[in-house]
């Protein structure tokens, strides 16, 4: 996945480049933890970064540390600008796991969930809460949640309600895996 920079005239064109490379990703079937998906996931992100002639430590940022390649200077430099990783609202303190930010054109926020056994409902309403709260600071984000513990009907029936109400909004949720 060779890009050319001058195709990146806009944020949006980031956008549908990261959705597209993620969506057709071929995740596991299931992971041991979340955290274990959600570094999957950024190793999809610093390939986007990659590919599209960016310094894949300054555009590929994240908290958690066992990410390989995460420069934990940017992260810093990134913690101190007034838009950073967090936004404050009563309390909430919400982050999200990733964010990709272009130079010039902006910052994609990337909330990553894993469902377990349970819970199927908090866990995605959590996201999708996350990632409207981060569009404080975010141009664009997206929900990546990985629903591998229900049937592929189901799946396939959330990407469904997804598309409907993303339609028109700053806001993505891909859910996998594919099959």
């Amino acid at each position: 996945m060779s890009l050319n920079k001058d195709k990146l005239r806009s944020i949006d064109d980031l956008w549908v480049i990261l959705r597209k490379h993620i969506e057709g990703s071929d995740f596991f079937e299931s992971y041991p933890t979340e955290s274990a998906f959600e570094s999957d996931v950024w190793a999809r992100v610093v390939e986007v970064a990659v590919n599209c002639g960016q310094n894949k430590e300054a555009s590929c940022l994240t908290s958690n540390r066992t990410n390989p390649g995460r420069s934990p200077v940017y992260w810093e430099e990134f913690c101190a600008q007034e838009n950073g990783p967090d936004v404050n609202v009563l309390g909430s303190n919400n982050r999200l796991d990733i964010v990709f930010k272009h130079p010039e054109h902006g910052s994609i926020g990337i909330e990553v969930k894993c469902l377990g056994t349970k819970g199927h409902a908090a866990k995605l309403t959590q996201g999708i809460g996350q990632m409207v709260l981060a569009l404080a600071h975010r141009d664009r984000t997206i929900l990546v949640i990985h629903c591998g513990t229900v049937s592929s009907a189901e799946r396939q029936r959330l990407r469904e309600v997804s598309k409907d109400i993303c339609r028109g909004t700053r806001t993505a949720v891909i859910v996998v895996p594919t099959k």
